[in-house]
């Protein structure tokens, strides 16, 4: 047993500093002729798991979540409970930019959550959450010109132009419309900037041969997976990676595509396998995402929206699966399993270890790969390779890297 606690002081002393996965990889940055994301200060192939928000208007349901009492507490539990790497913050366009006292709301409640964002140390998107943008560019100009010079120094900060084109919007108007607003944001800042793609961000093919001329930019997919089963998709999302676009998920349910509406019948639509089908494919490509959504109404896709209970979340219980529908219990335990690997929480040198240090009875082990498949609880059993390695003694658990020579 005194070789396991040397082993865990070591592993606090290199990896638990505070710091979270922005201070980890730093600005993000689209690899150059690569569909993958790197971090300027290490971390190459980043992939970042989290959330998204619901729509930031005031007079919504999910408005609640971004008010002035709750959205500060609100990220930081989507941080520390349900250990998100990136949240999304879906400003709802309104008829006018900040010309009224509801649009001026609207653009706070967004800053509340990235404000909370860059003091919890994780990314965040900052989402025009629009169907039409194409016919607002100027609300789109005015919006982005504030959070860019506001926000654009940030490493923490994706800027998301368009979140779902809905027909008859084509890439041609997409392109057109992202190429007004991009020099906007790049006056102040570099940081990753993302499109969405025609019909609700679905058709990433339509870009290929015809993308935007920057160097930091990806491309939105959205899903739905029972909706969306990965077997229709998987060659239209191969083929834009395979031409090098950078694909981003800032957009994905468990449920029926319109979010599990209660009223449409779809509220018990959660597919577990489907979602596990596209997690294994996110995970093999190196892709982001975030799941939608925070939020309590009476529907499958809304995290806590437990019928009877619906727009009665607590705001205490965050960690609590009693409060939780079956897609907030799935995206809470998979963002949990997700986060015992992540690069950002193991130490820069691997601990090496031989295969008698260990003595079984003491202290139980469960062994990871690096991409957090299981791997069994037995270091003899194990090919050469690097690896996760959780030690658990009553209700402690530590993880260590190691490396089976």
């Amino acid at each position: 047993m005194r070789g396991i606690f040397l082993i865990i002081t070591l592993f606090f002393a290199l990896s638990f500093a505070g710091e979270g996965p922005v201070s980890y990889y730093g600005k993000l940055k689209v690899r150059e002729g690569a569909a993958f994301l790197d971090g300027e200060k290490k971390g190459s192939e980043v992939q970042l798991r989290g959330v998204s928000f619901g729509w930031s208007n005031t007079s919504w349901e999910s408005g609640r979540f971004y008010q002035a009492e709750f959205a500060a507490t609100a990220v930081e539990h989507m941080v520390k409970d349900w250990k998100a790497e990136v949240v999304r913050a879906a400003y709802g366009t309104t008829s006018s930019a900040f010309t009224s006292s509801t649009a001026t709301e609207n653009r706070a409640s967004v800053e509340r959550v990235v404000d909370a964002a860059i003091a919890n140390d994780v990314y965040v998107i900052i989402d025009f959450h629009s169907h039409n943008a194409q016919n607002e560019v100027e609300n789109s100009k005015v919006f982005f010109e504030y959070m860019a010079q506001k926000y654009g120094d940030k490493d923490n900060v994706i800027f998301e132009l368009y979140n779902e084109p809905i027909n008859p919007a084509t890439w041609a108007d997409i392109k057109t419309y992202s190429e007004q607003i991009i020099p906007v944001i790049r006056k102040y800042s570099t940081n990753l900037i993302l499109v969405g793609t025609p019909n609700y961000s679905q058709k990433v093919t339509a870009v290929v041969g015809n993308a935007i001329d920057d160097g930091n930019v990806g491309y939105v997919l959205h899903f739905y997976a029972n909706t969306h089963p990965l077997n229709n998709w998987r060659d239209n999302i191969e083929i834009a990676l395979n031409n090098g676009l950078l694909i981003f998920v800032t957009e994905y349910g468990t449920t029926d595509a319109d979010g599990g509406q209660s009223n449409a019948g779809h509220y018990d639509t959660h597919n577990a396998g489907r979602t596990n089908a596209w997690h294994n494919f996110m995970d093999e490509k190196k892709i982001s995402s975030a799941a939608w959504e925070v939020n309590d109404k009476y529907a499958g896709s809304a995290f806590f929206g437990i019928q009877g209970a619906a727009k009665k979340f607590d705001m205490v219980s965050w960690a609590d699966t009693t409060k939780m529908n079956e897609s907030g219990k799935y995206i809470f335990n998979k963002l949990n399993e997700y986060e015992k690997t992540a690069a950002w929480k193991q130490p820069d040198e691997p601990t090496k270890l031989s295969v008698n240090f260990l003595h079984s009875g003491e202290a139980s082990i469960e062994i990871y790969s690096l991409q957090g498949k299981k791997a069994g609880n037995s270091l003899s059993n194990l090919k050469a390779g690097a690896y996760i390695l959780l030690l658990k003694q009553g209700s402690q658990t530590k993880s260590v890297k190691i490396v089976k020579k």
